[in-house]
């Protein structure tokens, strides 16, 4: 009978479907940010992952089920990356630190990967009734974890400055991918983190994006 190598452990089945799942959703971020929505078929994902359609099938159903799970699979990622950020440079406690974080961190690959999933929502009804309950509870957990980091506040506020900022962002990573000299759209980056320390400066918010009372 053969015998197990020694020190190598075999894998059980929950550890086989994590991996699988994985390499699914690694090759849609993969094909995403290579050739956009319409060139990431679920045989494409498939033979990019090296596994069958039927697995693919398995494990998300379908494809707009499968492309939502990427959204949700990029916040948890990116959540991660700021928090590691953080724990690197010592940034986040300002509001004007974030500019450059969420610049660091959505202009990879995946962030656009996730743009090219909303883009493609407008006009498909099954992605975008999967996508926008998705993207509301990534705009949730945002929300909360600011409230986490910088106390309870207006809301409104928050939701709106965290938008701008994100948005800001994303919106640059796709000029990044059209632009001569994509080094030039850190430079928009700056100008928006200068932008928020006058808004500080002048009193207009304090360090943590509140408004003065009254």
């Amino acid at each position: 009978m053969a015998e197990t190598a020694p020190g190598k452990k075999r894998r059980t089945q929950a550890e086989r479907t994590a991996e699988t799942r994985e390499a699914l959703l690694d090759a849609a971020i993969r094909l995403l940010y290579r050739n956009g929505y319409g060139g990431t078929s679920t045989e494409a994902i498939s033979e990019e992952a090296g596994v069958t359609r039927g697995a693919l099938q398995h494990h998300f159903g379908t494809r707009p089920q499968l492309m939502a799970e990427v959204i949700g699979t990029v916040y948890e990622r990116e959540r991660l990356a700021y928090a590691q950020i953080a724990a690197d440079t010592g940034r986040g406690t300002h509001l004007s630190d974030w500019p450059e974080m969420l610049w660091e961190v959505l202009s990879r690959p995946s962030g656009l990967a996730v743009l090219e999933i909303l883009q493609a929502s407008r006009s498909d009804p099954e992605l975008a009734a999967l996508v926008a309950p998705m993207q509301a509870r990534v705009e949730q957990m945002s929300l909360d974890s600011i409230r986490e980091q910088f106390g309870s506040g207006d809301d409104a506020g928050l939701l709106a400055g965290m938008r701008l900022f994100v948005w800001a962002a994303r919106g640059l990573s796709i000029a990044q991918v059209l632009a001569p000299n994509p080094e030039e759209m850190r430079r928009s980056i700056d100008f928006l983190k200068r932008l928020v320390d006058g808004a500080i400066s002048a009193g207009a918010i304090d360090s943590h994006g509140r408004a003065p009372p009254g």
